[in-house]
């Protein structure tokens, strides 16, 4: 019984049901773990969510708090979360209560034959709407082509980790996280495993989750974590210029056997928005790319911490 826990929640408008949550985080780990804590980190909620925090910390001290100074999405707070924790497994979970407690045992279970990540598998289908369910297969699918997940895999955000797996996440120093991205480069694929659980209904509020944020996340895994967009460039710039070459072959070949005309305006016209379309586009993504190294290398710390108690 000598193992210390580590649950880390990332918290975001969702005071009034962490009482709730802290009682089952609690009772679930009273009989498997002999010292625990629960990491809370507040991505900027803005609506009085820290006061709720602050509550619970006063009535345990096992309850830590970081709270971060402005938004800046899930897969940050839950890394951040993750570099504080100091047990021996770290546990991540939603702070909705759709992810139960209560599975945690199954959890340290699958750690117990050898892994170093255990990552949950919804039993069933999750209770979002469908366009979150459909969002969330199209991103895994994604993850899956561009990191190279075995297909056999699923992702979720409750996960189980052993120290070392902690120590190695925590390494990584950049700004723009996408946490699938640091699994699969940072993790041996076998030495990650999925374990069933159980997905609940949401009890508090409405998802967070938008396009806007889903949009946000890929561009995260496509262009800091990938170099997919600048082969895709290339392989645009060598299809444009393969077109034009066959196409300026085409109008010299007509000139020479029929002769030219006044006409042609229409044709120069395509073979210009073509050539210039791709430019625009592959100086977008090249500078999309600038841009993000630029934010890397001038950014003063990698989570914008405001104050952390514990």
């Amino acid at each position: 019984m000598g193992l210390m826990l580590s649950v880390v929640v990332p918290v975001f408008r969702s005071g009034p049901i962490l009482p709730a949550l802290h009682a089952r985080v609690a009772a679930a780990l009273s009989g498997v773990a002999s010292e625990w804590e629960l990491i809370l980190v507040d991505d900027a909620s803005g609506d009085g969510t820290f006061g709720h925090m602050l509550a619970l910390r006063a009535c345990d001290p096992r309850v830590r708090l970081i709270r971060f100074g402005r938004n800046m999405g899930q897969h940050h707070a839950t890394l951040c979360g993750i570099k504080a924790a100091r047990g021996d497994v770290v546990i991540t979970l939603d702070d909705d209560l759709q992810n139960p407690p209560e599975e945690i045992p199954a959890f340290l279970a699958r750690l117990d034959e050898g892994f170093d990540l255990v990552i949950g598998r919804i039993r069933d289908e999750k209770k979002h709407s469908a366009w979150r369910n459909f969002s969330s297969a199209f991103v895994q699918r994604l993850v899956g082509v561009v990191l190279g997940k075995p297909r056999d895999l699923s992702l979720s955000s409750y996960r189980a980790m052993t120290r070392r797996a902690a120590t190695v996440l925590g390494s990584y120093r950049g700004v723009q996280t996408y946490l699938p991205a640091l699994f699969f480069g940072l993790i041996p694929a076998e030495r990650i495993a999925n374990v069933d659980v159980a997905h609940d209904a949401r009890r508090h509020g409405a998802s967070h989750y938008t396009l806007r944020k889903l949009l946000k996340l890929t561009s995260y895994l496509l262009i800091n974590h990938s170099s997919v967009p600048l082969r895709l460039t290339s392989a645009l710039g060598l299809v444009t210029s393969i077109a034009s070459a066959v196409f300026a072959v085409y109008l010299v070949s007509g000139a020479l056997l029929h002769g030219t005309a006044v006409k042609g305006w229409t044709s120069l016209a395509v073979l210009i928005t073509l050539v210039g379309g791709a430019i625009l586009l592959s100086l977008g993504i090249v500078g999309e790319y600038i841009g993000r190294l630029l934010v890397e290398s001038s950014a003063p710390e990698q989570f914008p911490v405001f104050e952390s108690h514990g």
